[in-house]
């Protein structure tokens, strides 16, 4: 998956600032762990920096990336104010056996209120770790989208994948056999359920993901629809088992995983709401979900679909498209 180094100035500026400014305008913000200490699960988190919830630490191995250009707008009266959140933490997982990160964000008024919230669930790609989608700008977006009224409040949480393709891999030489994608819907969603406060209903819950993470979206979406029943695939690489990756072992292990396979022999793809998008000169994968997409409308396997948006496989056409997939997802999900 191509990476860009630096972050081009975009669309989403306007968004970043509107973001700023709203937030600034709120009647309540994060000032202190002691504030916050109904938000938080068990273990110690960091906080971010006081009023200023999208604002994370850069990770010692990773250079900081520059945000979008700011563009002014007119001051606007915020329809949703409160305290909003971004939780950057670590829990253990019982089936991978070890402790991973996990990105949290809680939005607006979360702080302030009994209130549940549905849930989304992002996937980052093969090459990105756990912060993938804060570096481009989700959680600016969902500031500036969710305190304007144009979404609905939710939690979203960003677990780590670790280069896994988020299944379960094959035993066999190469490949750790870890349960990666048990992990997901087993540990980190009961996690997130035990610790923030939820509607732990599949109608509630979205799961999406971009390059190899939209791929693992539908898995997970295909394999435990009484766990996801909202599905977003963002430029996903509708990888096969063909011998490249070791842990994706034979074509007939891999089957169960597979999201053509699933859908042709099994019914599970009735109990979803899925999306699908691609950049219209991504060449990378476009070759392979654009018939996808094909196969499925023959199936009659109801899905939203766009590819007529400008871009190609880089955290450029993501980024621009934050607002149209967090609309989307926020429609789609069943709320309190």
């Amino acid at each position: 998956m191509v990476r860009q180094q630096t972050h081009r100035a975009i669309n989403l500026g306007a968004i970043i600032f509107a973001a700023m400014w709203l937030a600034a305008c709120a009647s309540q913000s994060i000032e202190s762990k002691s504030e916050l200490a109904a938000l938080l699960p068990v273990a110690s988190p960091a906080l971010t920096p006081p009023g200023s919830p999208c604002a994370l630490t850069p990770l010692e191995d990773r250079t900081p990336i520059a945000r979008p250009t700011a563009t002014a707008l007119p001051p606007q009266t915020p329809i949703l104010i409160g305290r909003s959140a971004m939780i950057d933490t670590t829990f253990r997982s019982q089936l991978l056996d070890r402790v991973v990160p996990i990105l949290v964000y809680l939005p607006p008024g979360y702080a302030d209120s009994n209130r549940r919230y549905p849930t989304l669930y992002l996937l980052g790609g093969f090459a990105g770790d756990y912060r993938e989608w804060s570096y481009w700008g989700v959680c600016q977006a969902l500031e500036a989208l969710t305190r304007a009224g144009k979404i609905q409040p939710m939690i979203v949480v960003m677990p780590d994948g670790d280069h896994s393709y988020w299944f379960n891999h094959a035993p066999v030489p190469g490949s750790n056999g870890k349960p990666w994608g048990d992990y997901v819907w087993h540990d980190v969603v009961g996690f997130i359920d035990q610790n923030f406060r939820t509607l732990p209903y599949a109608q509630s819950r979205a799961i999406g993901g971009l390059s190899a993470g939209g791929q693992g979206a539908l898995m997970l979406g295909l394999t435990h629809p009484e766990v996801f029943s909202i599905v977003g695939a963002h430029s996903p690489s509708l990888r096969g088992a063909d011998g490249s990756i070791p842990f994706f072992g034979t074509p007939e292990y891999f089957k169960q995983y597979d999201p053509q396979w699933l859908i042709a022999n099994t019914q599970t793809w009735k109990q979803l709401t899925i999306w699908i998008d691609v950049g219209k000169e991504d060449t990378q994968w476009g070759g392979v979900i654009v018939p996808f997409h094909v196969w499925l409308d023959k199936l009659g396997v109801k899905h939203d679909f766009q590819n007529s948006w400008q871009g190609v496989h880089e955290d450029s056409y993501w980024t621009a498209h934050l607002p149209d997939y967090l609309m989307w997802y926020s429609a789609k999900l069943k709320s309190e």
